[in-house]
């Protein structure tokens, strides 16, 4: 979900890009490249995969963004279209493979406040940090992608439950209930994870 902060820089980034798209799509590059990383790294669990298809994604707008009247540029939600984009090339290019189950702490606090950076880390917590959002990442990419891109969009890409909705094509009341199936299932994941750690 946007705050007010994205909101308007995105707003002032879409004017920029139909003044001048050459020069100002760098600019989109440099704010939205590692999010859509993220967001298909935690979709595929796969970093060539991820990569790829980022670059195909960003291709796409650039080409979609010349394509379109300086109107419309200037009219377009980026966060949300972009994630559109990139899930379209994702679809294209789904990767079946799944990966090992890895235990961590899980618990919707985590979830809520994943992106919520600490101002000044220490050194440790960075580490520490880093460290847990690989595990959470590599965790989700192994759910059903029903319940992924649902607990992804809403906890990482941080839409609201409508702009979700409208990006799958899904009543809101589906997106609600995949994500709460979804963390549901992280848990047993965890929790099974856990018991073969101790065997």
């Amino acid at each position: 979900m946007y705050n007010e902060s994205e909101n308007s820089q995105d707003e002032h980034l879409a004017l920029l890009l139909s003044e001048d798209l050459d020069r100002s799509f760098v600019k989109l590059v440099t704010i939205y490249q590692y999010r859509l990383y993220g967001f298909i790294l935690r979709q595929t669990g796969n970093t060539h995969d991820a990569e790829d298809i980022t670059q195909e994604a960003l291709m796409r707008a650039y080409f979609a963004l010349k394509s379109y009247s300086t109107t419309q540029v200037a009219a377009l939600k980026l966060q949300p279209w972009l994630y559109k984009i990139t899930l379209n090339v994702f679809y294209s290019h789904r990767n079946t493979s799944r990966i090992r189950c890895i235990s961590l702490d899980l618990s919707e606090e985590h979830l809520s406040d994943f992106d919520k950076e600490d101002q000044s880390p220490s050194p440790e917590e960075e580490i520490w940090w880093r460290e847990y959002r690989s595990e959470l990442e590599n965790l989700i990419a192994q759910l059903p992608p029903r319940y992924s891109l649902a607990i992804n969009l809403r906890y990482f890409a941080d839409l609201n439950y409508q702009e979700i909705a409208e990006l799958l094509h899904q009543p809101s009341g589906t997106i609600k209930s995949n994500i709460h199936r979804g963390i549901k299932l992280l848990r047993q994941m965890h929790g099974e994870a856990h018991l073969n750690e101790v065997k």
